[in-house]
């Protein structure tokens, strides 16, 4: 996943700043004082892809005094432009949205929704082909949390390396593999079993 653009309203330290175009940058370091807005920029990311940042409610991500929050994210993936559109109302249960849209070479929209807001979701997931939990203990490690996935369980640690190393595919096919070695063995009994019974036949007419 590479990031294109990144436009941010009323989220966390940000009320209404200019976009930020990622064309070009190959490497950038993020200078402030503490509380300026750096991890900010990090968080409006995870929460736009997956609707997830440092915040345990989203409530918290909304800047102080305004009742409402948005985040645009364009990014590419294998030759393809997206973008994905989250916003958030403070106070109001449920009212978030979610759009996603592949940006066509002419700047038209092209859009990916899904019939709710879970199903998107997952969409998003399987374009990126890795989740936030697996975002978090790979490229992006959060602050004060470096040892985040070193002291998570050996079961956790072993699904995160294979979503980063993309053993689901390899899953997949072992999976395949198994099921025709079932029918084959399942095949062969059967026609062991015949053949048994053909030996009995050949006997009995030898007798």
């Amino acid at each position: 996943m590479i990031p294109v653009r990144l436009e941010v309203k009323n989220f966390l330290a940000y009320r209404s700043p200019d976009p930020i175009y990622f064309e070009g940058i190959h490497l950038a370091c993020l200078i402030g004082e503490n509380g300026a807005g750096k991890s900010s920029l990090l968080d409006a990311i995870t929460w736009a892809l997956w609707g997830r940042a440092r915040a345990k409610r989203d409530d918290d991500l909304v800047h102080l005094g305004q009742s409402e929050m948005f985040v645009q994210l364009d990014f590419e993936q294998e030759g393809l432009t997206y973008r994905v559109i989250r916003k958030r109302k403070a106070g109001k249960r449920g009212q978030g949205t979610l759009d996603m849209f592949v940006v066509q070479p002419d700047g038209e929209l092209l859009t990916m929704n899904e019939p709710n807001m879970r199903q998107t979701q997952t969409k998003i997931d399987d374009i990126l082909r890795l989740d936030y939990e697996t975002f978090i203990n790979s490229a992006f490690l959060q602050q004060g949390k470096a040892d985040a996935f070193t002291v998570k369980n050996p079961a956790d640690r072993k699904r995160i390396l294979g979503e980063i190393l993309g053993l689901d595919a390899w899953r997949v096919y072992e999976d395949r593999v198994k099921r025709q070695l079932r029918t084959l063995r399942t095949e062969l009994s059967n026609f062991d079993g015949r053949l048994q019974e053909i030996q009995a036949e050949l006997a009995k007419e030898d007798q």
